[in-house]
């Protein structure tokens, strides 16, 4: 995301602002640096000078001041170069850890989770999270862009003080290098988005080939080598659009030095004009020798900073854009008069979940995953949502949490759509576990205190929701009780299976005293069908016991579900089949097919 023109000075000001929150103290001494240094390269000039027409006067003594100033000024130059540096890279790498807690916080306080499953999207966030750490650098080279323009100008007064023209020589070859050095970068910045896709792609099969979950499928199917080569062939595919960017660049940069260096010779010949005039002293020749290296030099700076000041303000724009993309996405909700503040949640529900002529496409894709759905999912009813691979089960569990929107039509809780809750507090009041469950590589404690923050350390708490999942004696078999540190990343970690991680999940998602949704979303795939039965008994139980929330299970068993209150039955994102099981199994239909080949396939 590049800013336009009309959001420039407000992507600038957003980049000094992160600056300035990063250390104030330390970037107002870097402020005094980049000063004192553009004041010593302009003085060096002038030192030399009068060195050169002291000794050729027969002054030696004022020559050896002169020369002794002339030292000064480039020691002191060189030294407050190291500070600068120094100083600078402490504040970038701080400025890029609180860029990257901020992008946490943004990408994880979004509502809705549309961002992290769109490439465009995650792109952009790759991008964003590799340039962080070079956001200060571009403040830097910001900074850098005032001192040289500094130098620069201090270098125009120099010589227009030896004759009017030689500014005009020299800047007649600065501006269109400055032009043409641009250009190059913006080539450069051009050829990394184009291959942000490709270079997420190749970073995934480098980390499938050599990750330990995938190992085990890796070697058995030998794929290791394929996937290498895959990874390969995007990186070379990466490297030649890259390469081609950079020769192109490389170019560009060439001829913007060679426009430097005419000005600069034909300055040197114009001055030598002069001394022979007449009009010129030897002293002059040497300032204009100096300060003309230094022009050049400052400039080919002032157009390279200028080009990480661009890339910087494009890094900007890019944070800019994910700010106001989760400004909009966590905005409160209105009220179907647009005038009425969002709403929270009821206590308990009274009637139920309900969806009214519901549908929904992933963004992005011209699929439409599910289609006019009217269902009621009713106050203190366990109800199963069953369907092939595929049918968007699945999906309606992330639109009743809220994780997406629907595309057209509604879904309310009791009166009170959805879209005019609170995200936050809808989300407070929803217990949780999807098929791609997450493993908190945490104690096992926190690992299922994560459920319910505020009783994080509570143990107590979380003692009993391991009881309510059936999850008491995994937790008693672990060396270290609750305290066992969780996972294979860290030395100390305990291994877990995935069953065992699964247990654990539904422990977190009973860590909530009183949800008005729980979603059980295939908890127990890697457990038996007696285990998973079992589970499902138990949270249908929990359900009858507490009639203000509503239970949904997906799964694919068949036989598991016969204890639901409501049986969903969805194809092809349609509904098309609900009943209890025993109305279900006895009518003609997909319900009755796909129990009978269960039933069949578990009896043989």
């Amino acid at each position: 995301m590049t800013p336009g023109r009309g959001t420039t000075w407000g992507t600038l000001r957003t980049l000094l602002i992160l600056a300035w929150r990063t250390d104030r103290r330390a970037g107002l001494v870097l402020a005094a640096f980049l000063l004192s240094g553009a004041a010593g390269h302009g003085l060096v000039g002038v030192f030399l000078r009068e060195l050169t027409d002291a000794a050729t006067a027969g002054r030696p003594v004022q020559a050896a001041l002169w020369a002794l100033a002339a030292g000064g000024a480039l020691a002191a130059g060189v030294a407050l170069g190291r500070a600068e540096l120094a100083l600078m890279q402490e504040l970038a790498e701080r400025m890029g850890v609180a860029v990257q807690a901020e992008i946490l916080t943004l990408t994880s306080g979004v509502p809705t989770i549309e961002h992290l499953e769109r490439p465009a999207y995650l792109d952009r966030l790759q991008t964003l999270h590799e340039e962080s750490r070079e956001l200060y650098f571009a403040v830097w080279a910001l900074a850098l862009v005032a001192e040289h323009a500094v130098q620069i100008g201090l270098g125009v007064a120099l010589m227009a003080a030896v004759h009017p023209l030689l500014p005009l020589v020299l800047g007649g070859a600065v501006v269109p290098s400055l032009l043409v050095r641009g250009r190059a970068a913006r080539r450069l910045d051009a050829a990394a988005e184009r291959t942000a896709e490709t270079t997420r792609l190749e970073r995934e099969l480098s980390e499938t080939a050599t990750g330990a979950e995938p190992s085990k499928e890796v070697r058995l199917s030998g794929a290791a080598a394929a996937l290498d080569e895959l990874a390969v062939r995007h990186w070379e595919e990466v490297s030649a659009v890259q390469a081609r960017a950079g020769v192109r660049a490389g170019l560009l940069t060439f001829a913007g030095s060679a426009t430097f260096l005419a000005g600069y010779v034909l300055a040197l010949a114009g001055t030598a004009w002069l001394a022979r005039q007449g009009t010129a002293t030897a002293g002059d020749l040497v300032l204009v020798a100096t300060v003309g290296v230094q022009f050049v030099t400052q400039a080919s700076r002032l157009a390279f900073h200028a080009g990480s000041v661009a890339a910087g303000l494009r890094a900007t724009g890019r944070l800019t854009w994910l700010r106001g993309y989760a400004r909009r996405a966590a905005r409160p909700a209105r009220n179907a008069d647009h005038r009425s503040p969002a709403l929270g949640p009821p206590e308990r529900l009274s009637s139920g979940i309900t969806l009214r002529q519901v549908s929904f496409t992933y963004p992005g894709t011209g699929r439409q995953v599910l289609h006019d759905l009217d269902l009621h999912l009713p106050a203190g009813a366990t109800i199963a949502l069953v369907g092939a691979h595929g049918s968007g089960k699945t999906t309606l569990a992330k639109l009743l949490c809220g994780l997406y929107h629907p595309d057209r039509g509604e879904i309310r809780a009791d009166d009170v759509p959805l879209h005019a809750l609170a995200p936050g507090e809808w989300r407070q009041r929803i217990s949780a576990v999807f098929q791609d469950l997450a493993r908190f590589e945490l104690t096992a404690a926190e690992t299922v205190g994560v459920g319910d923050l505020p009783r994080l350390g509570d143990r107590r708490a979380v003692e009993e929701a391991l009881a309510r999942a059936g999850a008491a004696g995994l937790v008693a078999a672990l060396p270290g009780g609750l305290s066992t540190e969780l996972g294979d990343t860290f030395e100390r970690g305990h291994r877990l299976s995935g069953g065992q991680w699964q247990q654990l999940a539904l422990a977190r998602a009973s860590m909530r005293s009183s949800p008005l949704l729980l979603v059980l979303d295939e908890p127990t795939a890697s457990l038996d069908a007696p285990a998973e039965s079992a589970v499902f008994a138990r949270y249908a139980e929990a359900a009858r016991r507490h009639p203000g929330a509503v239970t949904l299970l997906i799964t694919h068993r068949f036989p598991t579900v016969r204890t639901a209150d409501l049986i969903v039955v969805l194809d092809a994102g349609r509904i098309v089949q609900q009943g209890t099981h025993d109305d279900l199994v006895t009518r003609p239909g997909p319900y009755a097919d796909l129990y009978a080949i269960q039933r069949d396939a578990f009896t043989t």
